[in-house]
């Protein structure tokens, strides 16, 4: 792994390597801190190493690659493909009590500003598009359904119908712009309860910009979901949640309405998702947040509405 460091600056030989996550490292060099990733290829890095440098002069909260002495913001070493940014000192969200609502309104309001910034990114269309309607509905309505009538003799018909039905022509018209695509609290370093860092934009694509809030809806309450207090408070915070967005960047009443069955398409895909990877058990977990989050639609309904209602009264 040094000969590999070494790509960045020889001085980079004498540092210590710990490994944090599969595919993780730390790198402490003296007094500075850097964090090595394994990536899958090259392909996206220059497009994210632009957008990082954007970003950065733009004054959000974000940590750039570093480039090589090869010239590119990565660097290959056995076959591999690696990055290197600068460590943000902090405390990872999903180390925090993320069911409050000042965490919740910090983390709204952060996303609100950086889909602002991603939206005036002149560059957008070198990124690719993600579709999560038909991302859904081709890989992994048909094999959660499969999955759900076998084990629990649910056929989610009713489901089917309230996202066919609800969301089909909205979807269209909801507001699309370059998204994070991978907005979860460990995504995020706080300092005094303040968003210092954004992590991970590996995933950058353009698409539907109410996707990145839904997937920090969904995040939070899988953290805690086995808990039933923690299921009440997520209702709670899914109104402070919209609310902090909305402090920045109002949502539009086409993305009021479309956002429960927005959460109901995330949900499929991270079921599909564990089941084609063998995972059963977080597949079944999230099938189960899928049914608990249709079940409180009739009592979510008017919380979103008034969320979305009160951050328009204040925007005005």
């Amino acid at each position: 792994m040094k000969e590999l460091l070494e790509k960045w600056g020889c001085e980079f030989g004498q540092a210590e390597i710990s490994p944090l996550e599969d595919g993780v490292w730390r790198v402490q060099l003296g007094a500075e801190t850097y964090i090595l990733k394994h990536r899958a290829t090259r392909s996206r890095v220059w497009e994210e190493y632009d957008l990082l440098n954007w970003l950065t002069e733009n004054g959000h909260p974000i940590s750039p690659l570093l480039f090589t002495g090869e010239g590119a913001p990565w660097a290959e070493y056995q076959l591999g493909i690696y990055v290197l940014y600068r460590y943000v000192e902090g405390t990872p969200g999903d180390s925090v009590d993320t069911y409050t609502a000042a965490f919740a309104r910090e983390a709204g309001s952060t996303l609100a500003r950086l889909h602002l910034g991603l939206a005036e990114y002149e560059a957008a269309e070198s990124f690719p598009v993600f579709e999560v309607f038909q991302e859904a509905a081709s890989f992994a309505w048909p094999a959660v359904q499969a999955h759900a009538a076998a084990k629990f003799g649910h056929g989610l018909h009713d489901l089917e119908e309230v996202i066919g039905g609800e969301l089909v022509n909205p979807y269209e018209a909801l507001p699309r712009q370059l998204i994070h695509r991978d907005f979860h609290p460990g995504n995020l370093i706080l300092r005094d309860g303040r968003v210092v860092g954004i992590l991970d934009f590996d995933r950058v694509r353009l698409g539907v910009r109410l996707f990145d809030l839904c997937y920090l809806a969904t995040a939070v309450l899988s953290g805690g979901f086995e808990d039933p207090n923690k299921r009440r408070k997520w209702l709670v915070f899914l109104k402070e949640l919209i609310a902090g967005y909305g402090s920045v960047s109002p949502l539009t009443r086409t993305e009021e309405f479309a956002f429960l069955p927005m959460v109901y398409l995330i949900q499929l895909l991270f079921i599909a998702h564990f089941l084609d990877l063998g995972k059963t058990v977080l597949a079944d977990k999230n099938l189960a947040m899928l049914l608990w989050i249709y079940d409180q639609q009739d009592f979510l309904r008017p919380v979103i509405e008034k969320a979305v209602a009160g951050q328009m009264g204040e925007a005005t």
